[in-house]
């Protein structure tokens, strides 16, 4: 299969790949320190190599995907290796600690324009969601309504509950399997809830749900019944 080059960075290292990311063996291999094995197989058999090949230009070539290059920064011992290691041990650190310029710059090596209107949206999705979670609290609510407010949010945008969506889309947490116009819509029911509930001094779990009951219904009408102006 010959595949359009691309390259893949990583700090200052610029790693040649293909364009569904495979990494061109040879040179992820001499970023880890270690000459191309003259027999592929045994080393691939060694480490349990298992990525296709792919034509970077000259023919088939041996590849690694990220896992596997990870694999083996973990498993060489190499001065290049265990700097690998640990630029590893950074990021990690960076990412226990919420560092959204680490998040910024892997969105930014995405090729892909929806991943990135998807981060965004999830972003809007999470903040408007603390919001509500945020405005509930102060109005009296507790224990269990958060859960079902959640689930009411679910059935208005979704059409189903949280445990469908991880099962039929394959996913751990709810959000990740969602796509940015879904994620959009809960945004945007989250923030419609938050602001009634404010302005309309509900308080206690049973309010709040009313509240947030009558909002997401009359956002699905809006939603299935556009107005003319909006459609299309």
């Amino acid at each position: 299969m010959k595949t359009v080059p691309h390259t893949l960075e990583f700090g200052t290292h610029r790693l040649p790949a293909s364009a569904d990311g495979l990494l061109h063996a040879a040179a992820a291999l001499l970023a880890l320190g270690v000459p191309m094995p003259a027999d592929w197989p045994s080393f691939a058999a060694e480490h349990d190599l298992t990525s296709p090949e792919r034509d970077f230009g000259v023919g088939p070539e041996a590849t690694l995907d990220a896992g596997e290059f990870a694999r083996l920064a973990f498993t060489l011992d190499t001065p290049e290796a265990r700097r690998w290691r640990k630029r590893a041990q950074t990021l990690l650190a960076r990412a226990l600690t919420g560092d959204v310029r680490l998040a910024a710059e892997i969105a930014e090596r995405s090729a892909n324009p929806e991943a990135r209107r998807w981060l965004a949206a999830r972003l809007e999705s999470t903040d408007a969601r603390r919001e509500l979670m945020s405005t509930v609290a102060r109005h009296g609510g507790e224990g269990r309504v958060y859960g079902q407010l959640g689930s009411i949010s679910n059935r208005s945008v979704l059409g189903t509950d949280s445990a469908t969506i991880r099962r039929e889309r394959g996913v751990r947490q709810t959000r990740d399997g969602l796509r940015s116009d879904e994620l959009l819509r809960l945004a945007y029911l989250d923030t419609a809830t938050a602001r009634a509930i404010a302005e309309r001094g509900a308080h206690g779990n049973a309010a709040i749900l009313r509240l947030h009951e009558g909002v997401a219904q009359r956002e699905r009408h809006l939603w299935d019944n556009p107005l003319p102006s909006q459609v299309g």
